[in-house]
């Protein structure tokens, strides 16, 4: 349950990052192609969309251990969504002859994708998956981030940019969402709040102090 909490606590911190970024990013987008109305339409977007995913794989027969496998890939795919913005926002410091600052921006993205890798295993650790899942995982969380460098290198646009970052915290908090249901029935089988709230605050503050280290 600790480790559910912790996910919990590790894409909440990342999903409200990914918001304000875009936000950030939606300040450089042209007024007529309204920069705050794509953050909408990127985020309650991807949330809905994988709302209905969800909702339908619950329908389906299915092992408890295969659903959890499925939260680990949805956990997966709303990092490399992220990731992707993040790596247009790299590529553009290097575009632009700033490669001190993409240097740090890419040190930084290191350090912060191994914390972020703990919140994709934790569903999955007691099922002991194979290694082509997790390699998989890996590839649909960070392969993004190369994309997202090169199209950001030879053309930035903050339009995409603002998008992919609002899609990425828009699918995070969802999966933070499903994972919140779980946590909550395990609660409801064994009570165990104090717990609960220590496994999200650590998540949280766990991703803080890596952000405190790496600016």
């Amino acid at each position: 349950m600790f480790l559910l909490a912790l996910t919990v606590g590790l894409l909440i911190y990342l999903g409200i990052d990914g918001l304000a970024e875009s936000i950030e990013q939606a300040a450089r987008v042209a007024s007529p192609l309204q920069g705050l109305g794509l953050v909408g339409l990127g985020f309650v977007g991807a949330f809905l969309l994988l709302w209905a995913v969800s909702a339908r794989q619950v329908g389906i027969q299915r092992t408890d251990a295969a659903r959890r496998l499925s939260l680990a890939y949805m956990i997966a795919l709303g990092i490399g969504l992220h990731n992707l913005g993040e790596g247009l926002a790299i590529g553009a410091a290097y575009a632009v002859g700033a490669v001190t600052l993409g240097a740090f921006l890419v040190i930084g993205f290191i350090i912060q994708n191994i914390t972020e890798g703990l919140g994709i295993i934790a569903p999955i650790l007691r099922d002991h998956p194979s290694p082509r899942h997790l390699i998989l995982m890996g590839l649909l969380a960070g392969a993004p981030a190369i994309v997202g460098t090169w199209i950001g290198g030879f053309s930035y646009s903050a339009v995409a940019a603002t998008l992919f970052l609002a899609i990425g915290a828009g699918a995070i908090f969802q999966v933070a969402f499903e994972i919140g249901r779980m946590v909550l029935r395990d609660n409801e089988k064994t009570p165990a709040p104090l717990l609960t709230f220590a496994g999200v605050m650590a998540g949280m503050l766990l991703l803080y102090v890596t952000g405190v280290l790496v600016k």
